[in-house]
């Protein structure tokens, strides 16, 4: 069977996951490919190449990310095409894939499965500071955990079994508050973050925003108005320059995340 496979990732988790997934299905006898949206435009989705599409992007308070919103809604109409979702999340995703693909049914796409995977948990700033970044230690438990999820999805998807989760009344009532608390955070956010001192210049943020929301000019690096809050700069700037609100100067509480494999997202090898 075809599988193409779809995806955004921030820190590097969901393309740990979707890796992992591509894997499990090529060992079923599926031949995959798999695509970050950051590296085509939709001109480039042709869904009558597969038999089966995949979409997978992190939760972002039981939303997908702005720029896989966007991608989704851009795709073509198709007739029946069969669809599944993953979403990745450090907690609980609620009904975030259910209600990120529910439009794609009037285009044509036929979800079959949705579900999430539990990774790690990256965010932790003021002022959403409540769960803790996942530290290194506990990342081996966590990954073999998503592991065995993961090898039952790709059951679930090489056999096209329907699999939907998220859609009951506890995931609807936990999509529905984090979307009410997000229609606020999420324009206040883009403000959150500025370039401290330590800032070398090395361009390593400008090179990998995906959202091409941070330019290096005359006076240093400086941030637009299209934050998405992935946390990729926070994340993995080489000199932890880039900070959100003066609290995370203090490094020991306010830990950035290291990625899933503990190496700086995009620099993974993802794409079968």
């Amino acid at each position: 069977m075809k599988i193409d496979i779809y995806y955004f990732s921030g820190t590097g988790n969901t393309a740990w996951a979707v890796r992992r997934l591509a894997e499990h299905l090529t060992e079923l006898g599926d031949e995959v490919t798999a695509a970050s949206c950051e590296n085509l435009t939709v001109a480039d989705v042709d869904p009558t190449t597969c038999e089966v599409m995949g979409v997978a992007f992190p939760v972002y308070g039981s939303l997908a990310p702005p720029i896989f919103r966007d991608f989704l809604a851009r795709l073509p109409s198709v007739t029946k095409k069969p669809l599944f979702a993953v979403t990745t999340a450090g907690y609980a995703a609620g009904d975030t894939g259910w209600y990120a693909v529910r439009s794609l049914r009037a285009k044509g796409y036929e979800p079959f499965l949705i579900d999430n995977v539990v990774v790690a948990n990256n965010l932790y700033i003021p002022p959403v500071d409540v769960l803790p970044v996942t530290p290194p230690e506990k990342m081996a438990h966590r990954l073999a955990q998503a592991e065995k999820k993961i090898v039952k999805l790709a059951g679930l998807i090489h056999h096209r079994k329907r699999h939907v989760r998220g859609s009951d009344p506890l995931g609807l009532l936990m999509g529905i508050t984090q979307r009410l608390g997000m229609k606020y955070l999420e324009p206040a956010m883009v403000k959150w973050l500025s370039i401290d001192e330590t800032c070398t210049r090395c361009g390593w943020c400008v090179d990998r925003c995906p959202a091409h929301n941070i330019e290096m000019t005359d006076n240093g690096v400086e941030f637009l108005d299209r934050c998405m809050m992935c946390m990729r700069c926070y994340s993995f700037c080489p000199a932890q320059a880039i900070q959100a609100t003066e609290k995370t100067r203090n490094t020991k509480r306010y830990r950035r995340y290291g990625g899933p494999e503990g190496k700086p997202y995009p620099s993974m090898d993802v794409i079968l």
